[in-house]
């Protein structure tokens, strides 16, 4: 298997990528603070720890504690704001 380690937004954002046999994973942190991604592709996020506020393009933020699972579709920009460290996992689609 091989893994790739990714870092955004000055190394606050850091992520390990993988394999899962369909378009690929990740599983990350995010310190605090606001984090706006560009995606190209649509992902299903999952909070695994901590919790974060979600906006999507311009739709209103919503809060996503651990547990949650929320989709972001393909050409959309994520933007996850955090107060506290916040795990995920991230599964990517074509």
């Amino acid at each position: 298997m091989t893994i790739k380690h990714s870092r955004y937004h000055d190394d606050a954002v850091q992520s390990l990528r993988f394999d899962n046999g369909q378009n690929g994973a990740s599983v990350g942190v995010l310190q605090p603070g606001t984090y706006l991604f560009p995606l190209k592709a649509a992902e299903t996020m999952t909070v695994i720890d901590g919790e974060m506020f979600v906006t999507i393009d311009d739709a209103a933020e919503f809060k996503a504690p651990a547990g949650t699972v929320f989709e972001a579709p393909a050409n959309s920009n994520l933007q996850m704001r955090c107060t506290a460290d916040v795990a995920y996992h991230c599964k990517f689609h074509a």
